[in-house]
């Protein structure tokens, strides 16, 4: 059986190695759109772009992965179908879930290897990117400029523009939202304006040229003020954005490697056990006022009234902020487990695509490239669905995150027990006939 399993390895390795060249390519080519407008019309060093680019294959071998274990295991196990091998081999006692064996255990290797660059390598891939594409902005000001789009990349500011010049550093029909340190709001609006960056003092300028500026006292909103300008400078100072220079501390939860979204969730926990123990506590505290009798000498007064009134309104509120604190670490928590999920499912799904693909494939008999990559989509835009649909659920706390990130590989696991079920026992599955039905059609 050693030969079999060899032979079934082999063709498996040149049409994922295939396949993953032709995601990637897929891949690589939509986002260099994106990356060489910034050399084309920001001007941003090709070096910083070169060293964005790299780190976004990360992200993208994460994707590419599954979906070329996808097509590989269709065309093999379709092809195999289709000259008649495992007809072959299941007449001399070799059932269908023999051979996919070999295909489960070469998906098993490539998971481990996928679970430690998605839960170590692509965090800090994407970080490193983070980190690139903030410095491009801030020391190319104009990359991150898009027209009709808001922009809060910008320090304390909003801006909204209705053109944008790169070659030429301008804006029309600028509108600015500021923040000043005062509490005051302000929007800026001006007809048009240029955007510099200095690098000796490490700011952006902006200039405005024949605007307004309308200033409304949020204490006072019947003070508003208008003032008229020919020309308005705004300087965006201390930025940090020496290029090699500045590290950004705050990761996002994608930017997090395994070991610290568990670290994170652990803080999260202790914090909500730390409140409930002081909630616990004041609630203790209350209930044994309530029952510790008081007595007051001279004449009644309603001033020990009005100070336990106000007592338990600082004790309510001070529970209302607990509540909220709980609140919102338990959505952090879910967020979190979200993302540890995620890498473990998207590496997984190798296994589970193959477990989808084999039975698929021997059904269908059919093993080549156009059959491989359309019923491939279909699959991968079904499992993306889920992948999508239960983490937003999980995130608004609808569903426990391992269920929702998890529901795309256990549809795909489904769809193969039922499959094999019919191809095994040759009875009607109504699912699968109904899935088949909408192939007969589409063939006609």
């Amino acid at each position: 059986m050693k030969i079999l399993d060899r032979y079934i390895i082999r063709q498996l390795i040149a049409p994922f190695i295939g396949s993953l060249s032709v995601v990637m390519f897929v891949l690589v080519m939509d986002f260099l759109l994106d990356i060489l407008n910034l050399i084309i019309s920001k001007g941003v060093p090709p070096w910083a772009v070169g060293e964005l680019f790299v780190y976004n294959l990360a992200w993208m071998i994460t994707l590419a992965v599954p979906m070329a274990s996808l097509v590989a295991s269709l065309m093999v196990y379709g092809r195999m179908a289709g000259d008649q091998e495992i007809v072959a081999m299941s007449s001399v006692g070799l059932p269908l879930q023999r051979l996919m064996a070999p295909g489960i255990f070469l998906m098993a290797l490539l998971s481990i290897i996928m679970i430690f660059f998605n839960d170590s390598i692509t965090p800090i891939a994407n970080y490193k990117a983070k980190q690139m594409m903030v410095k491009i902005h801030r020391k190319k000001p104009m990359a991150a400029i898009q027209a009709r789009v808001f922009i809060e990349d910008f320090p304390n500011m909003v801006l909204y523009t209705d053109k944008v010049d790169d070659r030429a550093g301008k804006l029309y029909g600028i509108k600015i939202f500021e923040k000043q340190r005062t509490g005051k709001p302000r929007t800026i609006i001006a007809p048009e304006g240029e955007v510099k960056y200095d690098p000796k003092s490490d700011a952006i300028k902006f200039t405005l040229f024949n605007g307004e500026i309308h200033e409304i006292d949020p204490e006072s909103p019947d003070r508003y003020t208008k003032i008229k300008f020919s020309k308005q400078v705004i300087n965006i100072s201390d930025l940090g954005t020496k290029l090699g220079e500045q590290r950004l501390a705050r990761r996002g939860d994608r930017e997090m490697t395994g070991k610290m979204l568990k670290k994170n969730i652990q803080l999260n926990i202790h914090r909500i056990d730390s409140v409930k123990e002081e909630m616990s506590r004041i609630a203790g505290y209350s209930i044994d006022s309530i029952f510790n009798v008081r007595s007051y000498k001279g004449r009644p007064s309603a001033r020990p009234v009005r100070r336990a009134l106000l007592k338990e309104r600082r004790t309510y509120g001070v529970l209302q902020k607990y509540l909220f604190t709980i609140r919102e670490c338990t959505k952090r928590i879910n967020k979190l487990r979200v993302e540890l999920n995620k890498n473990y499912s998207l590496a997984f799904a190798c296994i589970f695509f193959l477990l989808v693909s084999a039975p698929v494939g021997a059904w269908t008999r059919k093993g080549g490239l156009g059959v491989a990559v359309g019923l491939s989509f279909g699959f991968f835009l079904v499992y993306w669905a889920f992948l999508i649909g239960g983490e937003e659920l999980a995130d608004r706390g609808l569903v426990h995150p391992t269920i929702g990130i998890w529901s795309g590989n256990a549809l795909m696991l489904i769809i193969a027990v039922l499959i094999l079920i019919k191809l095994t026992y040759s009875i009607r599955v109504a699912p699968v006939e109904w899935i088949a039905g909408i192939f007969k059609k589409r063939k006609q």
